[in-house]
């Protein structure tokens, strides 16, 4: 992606984040691009230390950085970063000096940030707080060796594989859905006759997190692309509405609630019907994602999951801000040159970005090559830059306290940008 010929290359995305390795703050900064003869490419194209995180700073190292490279902001197609307001408030963040610049750059929300705020929002008015229970019970494992002991035994005694507990990170999100130990706590009762209710709060959420889990997971993915986000969503909308409308906790949830006594088990039910309603996680899922005719809606035709027609493709083309760069005869012309394939391609279940592949490798359409390039460009999440900084925690450990930003940087341009076996 080092541009001696700046017209010859692909719309690309950027990507950026902040972490901490002890006093020093660190920003990678990512780039997202597809070519038919190369599919989508993820690289680390710099990855940088700077004490200042404000928006004039951050804009000014990345329009630096690609300078340095002759990658100009004409070409950039998208901008992700988590949704702080530095990123993507309206009047004074990297988004809006971005625009001003470029005014086709896309706004690219991390969506695995927005599902997880979701639930943890969904779940914040709970009478029982099972953030602060979560992180107890990490706290009052991680301190002690013979506690981990002990805990290892009860995994043994309930047969279930040990697992380590993981640390709770308020600005980090997991896409592992943990299990809990429903065999232990199916013995522990408030009463002779009356379950833990704790036990119902944890089988409830079990079930409930396991929709955005689910959702996360799919985002996360290698393979997904910003033309499959509109169905992925929509889905996940319609998964909440109809929990809310049949009062659907799970099975074994509605099971343990008929053993409660009448008035605490409508309590507790009324409690787990406000993680559902509208005020609560849909109000939130319908903030922060945009489920009206809009743009997205119109890029999921480029998911080529049924067939497309030309009416398709100029409302993709308006949504990506693309029709004032395309020649849009011509590109009706690739078009009736391609929709044989386009229907034989639409019945199969490859990946999308594979699809577009297996369309556009051997054909001229520089017309259709433009428009799909753009559209897989566009990242769904943050995760490759967060992936960065793991990588990073992994080579900067305390043995090696003496390493150089500069060090770590090249240690990780080879790592994330290579893939040579030994």
């Amino acid at each position: 992606m080092i541009a001696d010929r700046p017209d010859s290359l692909p719309p690309f995305s950027i990507a950026s984040d902040a972490s901490n390795h002890g006093t020093t703050k660190l920003f990678p900064l990512a780039l997202r691009y597809y070519t038919p003869d190369l599919g989508v490419q993820n690289k680390l194209l710099d990855f940088y230390d700077d004490f200042n995180e404000n928006s004039d700073a951050i804009f000014n190292q990345v329009v630096s950085k690609l300078e340095e490279r002759n990658l100009g902001l004409e070409r950039i197609s998208a901008y992700s970063a988590d949704n702080a307001s530095v990123n993507y408030g309206v009047h004074n963040s990297v988004y809006k000096k971005l625009t001003d610049r470029n005014a086709s750059i896309i706004k690219a929300n991390c969506m695995a940030h927005i599902l997880h705020n979701c639930g943890r929002h969904a779940g914040d008015n709970l009478r029982i707080d099972i953030e602060n229970i979560v992180t107890k019970v990490y706290n009052h494992f991680s301190s002690s060796a013979k506690r981990v002991q002990e805990l290892k035994e009860v995994f043994e005694f309930v047969d279930e594989k040990y697992t380590a507990l993981y640390k709770n990170v308020p600005t980090r999100w997991l896409k592992r859905c943990p299990s809990a130990l429903w065999k232990l706590l199916a013995n522990v009762e408030d009463g002779e006759d009356v379950p833990c209710e704790l036990q119902a709060y944890l089988m409830f959420l079990q079930n409930s997190l396991k929709v955005f889990f689910d959702a996360v997971f799919k985002v996360e993915g290698d393979q997904t692309t910003v033309c499959e986000l509109f169905e992925l969503m929509t889905n996940l909308k319609l998964k909440l509405t109809q929990r809310e409308k049949d009062r659907f906790f799970g099975l074994e949830t509605s099971t343990l609630l008929q053993q409660f006594p009448t008035a605490q088990a409508a309590v507790i039910e009324q409690d787990f019907l406000t993680f559902k309603e509208r005020k609560r996680a849909l109000a939130y899922v319908n903030k922060w994602f945009d489920f009206t005719d809009g743009n997205l809606k119109h890029i999921s035709c480029l998911a080529i999951k049924r067939e497309l027609s030309f009416q398709d493709l100029r409302g993709a083309a308006e949504a990506l801000k693309m029709s004032f760069k395309l020649d849009m005869n011509q590109l009706y012309d690739e078009f009736c040159i391609l929709l044989p394939g386009v229907k034989e391609i639409a019945t199969t279940t490859n990946p999308v970005a594979s699809k577009w592949t297996a369309l556009l490798k051997h054909v001229s359409a520089p017309n259709m090559t433009a428009l799909a390039s753009l559209a897989l460009s566009i990242p769904v999440t943050n995760a490759f830059v967060e992936r960065v900084f793991s990588l990073m925690t992994t080579a900067w450990t305390e043995t090696r306290n003496r390493a150089t930003v500069e060090l770590i940087k090249s240690e990780l341009l080879v790592k994330v940008n290579y893939s040579y076996t030994c």
